[in-house]
């Protein structure tokens, strides 16, 4: 029931981002005719089957200092403490996608909790194992600040680096002056 449930959370999430996630393979021309939202649910099955476990450790809230002063900057919590895990693989165009489950403290210290599915699309740098890529991430999220804790749906941009097991990942919060602006940064495990 847990899994059933986790896939279908992580499609509606899927379902949010506004990317075409059509292969570049033999099977191009059914899949432009697939509605999106198989599409969509297609690849989340194929992530839960065939992607690797990861685990997710949040590990910098950094809130840009031109849209906060130096006080305010103070008050807010920089070190997210937090956990997560997920499953993630490579697809057939060797862009990375996952699905997630992350606790982490927000910038006022209090508990924060999303779900989401991620797709990066990544390209080696020369001829190392060093993969980079930038992308988006759909989730929900409940902040005890907004909605009084409901979770809410978001689409965000992530970028990521990483070598081998181990990638560097961050999602860039938009706002204005005196919110949002802030670049929320993890580091992510691959177990394989």
């Amino acid at each position: 029931m847990h899994d059933s449930l986790f896939l279908r959370t992580a499609a509606i999430c899927v379902s949010t981002l506004t990317f075409s996630t059509a292969q570049a393979s033999a099977d191009a021309a059914t899949a432009s005719s697939t509605p999106w939202y198989s599409t969509a649910w297609q690849h989340a099955k194929d992530t839960w089957r065939e992607g690797d476990i990861e685990a997710y450790v949040p590990f910098w809230s950094y809130h840009l200092p031109f849209a906060y002063s130096a006080e305010k900057r103070s008050e807010y919590v920089e070190y997210p403490a937090g956990f997560g895990l997920g499953k993630g693989r490579y697809n057939k165009s060797g862009n990375w996608e996952g699905m997630y489950a992350m606790g982490f403290r927000d910038s006022h210290g209090e508990a924060s909790f999303m779900v989401g599915y991620g797709w990066v699309p990544t390209w080696n740098i020369g001829k190392s194992e060093v993969k980079a890529g930038i992308g988006l991430t759909g989730f929900l999220m409940s902040r005890k600040d907004y909605f009084g804790g409901i979770p809410f749906p978001g689409v965000l941009p992530v970028a990521s680096i990483g070598y081998k097991n181990l990638s560097a990942q961050a999602a860039y919060i938009p706002g204005g002056q005196g919110y949002g602006n802030v670049l929320f940064m993890w580091g992510k495990w691959t177990f394989k």
